[in-house]
């Protein structure tokens, strides 16, 4: 069945009541577009950073501006502390933090099928499993210590690939595993079920876009797709049509206008850049519901993921700095803030 966005309930929980007036503090800190424009006008990387400074990332003036990865990562732990923080006990919101956990299963498997070097891939201190815990089951294939969500992964992602030899299947079955994960994790809370609707929903689009753009087949299509709420059969009968005409395919479902613009862009330009940054901006918007909430987990929830969307934001705006983008460039590619 079909999100239906407009019957999302927001769930009003007491016990909330204190996070999310905290929340509601921390909001009013985050970026908004007077502070993405004043990064954007600046001349360099090196006033960029000092304006960073002065809107509350205080480590930046700590640190050189080619060092913002560590400061953005510091920023991220802090959300998740603050997170854990304020989270009432049994709120069961480890389900945010564990797609890090996922993540960095898929780092340290690559490193050890695929000879890549995971100190780039990963992000100590975030997740709910200690790095070294991962790091030392991939390398021995013993997943007792792991979570059996992890396990189940990491025991599919070995089998796909063994059977392959394909490096994209590691990715693909973990990505199948953290949806199935994250709609048990979620079921019976109808604002996160629809947000992870919409993550599954628009991760499969986008999947299958690049598909059609490869030639590949349904056979191939037909393993990439993760638990969502479009039907295997629709999404799998777009590959027989063209691409162009996915958007009316597809009128009667709420992502007709994303894939209206982005894929009109691919077939332009042909790439997916925009309809990436488009389905960031329609999960913003379902996000921005939390506004809403009286109080309940909804409003946390939006926090933490408002906050990544703003780390991923400032990176696009250091990144085109350090290789001397026009601020147009830069400009297309940020996403919508969440205040």
């Amino acid at each position: 069945m079909v999100v239906e966005l407009l019957e999302t309930r927001l769930e009003q929980d007491g016990a909330f009541a204190f996070a999310t007036g905290r929340i509601r503090a921390l909001e009013a800190k985050l970026l908004t577009r007077a502070h993405y424009q004043r990064l954007l006008d600046a001349p360099d990387l090196q006033e960029a950073w000092r304006a960073l400074a002065e809107m509350g990332y205080a480590k930046a003036s700590e640190r050189k501006p080619e060092e913002y990865e560590e400061v953005l990562t510091d920023e991220l732990r802090a959300v998740y502390k603050t997170l854990m923080s304020l989270a009432p006990e049994g709120s069961h919101l480890e389900w945010l933090a564990r797609r890090y956990d996922f993540h960095h299963l898929k780092v340290y498997l690559k490193a050890k099928l695929l000879g890549e070097d995971p100190r780039e891939g990963v992000l100590d201190g975030m997740g709910t499993v200690p790095l070294k815990l991962i790091e030392a089951s991939v390398a021995t294939e013993v997943w007792s210590a792991l979570p059996p969500e992890l396990a189940e992964a990491a025991t599919a992602a070995l089998a796909e690939y063994e059977s392959t030899k394909a490096p994209q299947s590691i990715d693909i079955a973990i990505d199948r595993k953290l949806f199935e994960y994250l709609g048990e994790a979620v079921r019976g809370h109808p604002f996160v079920e629809t947000l992870v609707a919409i993550w599954a929903d628009l991760l499969n689009l986008k999947s299958l876009a690049r598909a059609k753009l490869m030639g590949r087949d349904r056979a191939f299509a037909s393993k990439i797709l993760v638990p969502g709420s479009l039907e295997a059969s629709s999404l799998l009968a777009l590959l027989d049509a063209n691409i162009e005409a996915w958007a009316d395919e597809l009128r009667h479902t709420p992502y007709a206008e994303v894939l209206s613009r982005g894929l009109a862009y691919l077939t332009e330009r042909g790439s997916l850049t925009l309809l990436e940054k488009l389905s960031d901006d329609f999960v913003m918007g379902f996000l921005k519901r939390a506004k809403l909430a009286l109080y309940g987990p909804e409003p946390l929830i939006a926090y933490v993921l408002a906050k990544e969307t703003e780390l991923k934001n400032i990176r696009i705006l250091l990144v085109g700095k350090l290789n001397g983008l026009p601020k147009e460039i830069i400009e297309e590619h940020l996403r919508e803030p969440y205040v």
